[in-house]
């Protein structure tokens, strides 16, 4: 009785393992196809000899978006740029201080990068200084968030807008991000 006891709870354990494995895996892959399709791009185009924007830093000159609306079947281009970094919000009601580790997008308005939704706030329509702040950074609307040396304030909230490693993201004009 006792073997069969101990066989039954270590098959249950195994299968329990196996079905854990597959959940992770189908959420990673879930967490990669949401922010490539949220980024609307059907071409990525990425400095040479590096593993793309989500594996370490790519570079590209900034004509490089214009130069390829010159080729036959490119309707729309837009630069884009990912930084994970830390972000520090201040809470207006407390004064209070917190840090947050986000993925910072710098896109173009009205570009391919530009987050899909909104389900608070506004877009991003001045120039410098405002941004756009998943849920699960805790930040609200009217928030100042100091990214490097400038505050910026959350004018627009998304949802399920994570990098690959399941930080939340921050999108803010892609000069400032620069």
């Amino acid at each position: 009785w006792g073997k069969f006891v101990f066989t039954g709870i270590g098959l249950g354990l195994l299968i329990g393992v196996t079905l854990t494995m597959a959940g992770v895996y189908r959420g990673m892959v879930d967490d990669a196809n949401v922010m490539i399709d949220n980024s609307g791009a059907d071409l990525w185009v990425v400095q040479q000899d590096t593993l793309g924007p989500y594996a370490e830093p790519s570079s590209v000159r900034d004509d490089v978006a214009r130069d390829l609306l010159g080729h036959s079947g490119i309707l729309n281009a837009g630069n884009v740029t990912y930084l994970t970094m830390q972000a520090n919000a201040v809470t207006q009601t407390t004064g209070q201080s917190r840090e947050v580790r986000v993925m910072l997008v710098g896109f173009e308005p009205d570009k391919p990068g530009e987050p899909a939704y909104l389900v608070a706030g506004r877009p991003i329509v001045r120039s410098h200084y405002e941004a756009l702040a998943d849920l699960k950074t805790g930040f609200a609307l009217g928030e100042k968030v100091r990214l490097r040396r400038h505050d910026y304030t959350v004018v627009g909230l998304t949802r399920r807008m994570v990098s690959s490693g399941g930080d939340p993201m921050i999108f803010i004009p892609l000069k400032d991000a620069q």
